[in-house]
């Protein structure tokens, strides 16, 4: 294959062969006639890194409350106590009631002495009636279903009727 020693065929070569030297190869060509474009290569961005999700707090339990034990019944309250009678039979009959902090039950009383008085439940709940027996002393147990109890301290003296 012969060389062409044609000035013009030279002189594109040599266009071609400065274009790609300057421009940096054939593909950044645009062309025949037009001008070369220059690609400025730039830097790929790092990658942004993903943030860590942000852990969702635990909720707080709510604190379940402490049971408490139900209050317990304290010893039963004779009211009036003592009782003084001033003479005997149905006619001197006298009253009293029984209370008792967290207690709804029932109770019951006796005479430690029936020649001295007698006792039986009254008209309401709770309610004990005393009748005078015969002149002294004694108490009256009153008892609720657990066992407590109290005493009502009980005195009858007999005044004696003169009569002229």
């Amino acid at each position: 294959m012969a060389l062409r020693r044609d000035p013009t065929y030279l002189l594109r070569w040599l266009v071609l062969l400065g274009a790609v030297v300057i421009g940096g190869g054939l593909p950044a060509c645009s062309g025949s006639g037009g001008t070369a474009s220059v690609v400025t290569p730039t830097a790929t961005p790092a990658p942004t890194p993903t943030p860590s999700p942000t852990p969702t707090p635990t909720p707080t339990p709510t604190p379940t409350p402490t049971p408490t034990a139900p209050a317990s019944p304290v010893p039963p309250v004779a009211s009036p106590s003592p009782l003084t009678f001033t003479n005997t039979g149905a006619a001197f009959n006298q009253t009293f009631t029984v209370t008792e902090s967290n207690y709804g039950g029932t109770f019951t009383a006796t005479s430690q002495n029936t020649n001295v008085v007698t006792v039986v439940p009254g008209t309401q709940p709770n309610t004990f009636t005393v009748t005078p027996v015969g002149a002294g002393q004694t108490t009256i147990l009153v008892k609720d279903t657990g066992n407590r109890s109290t005493t009502v301290t009980v005195t009858v003296t007999i005044t004696p009727v003169t009569v002229t």
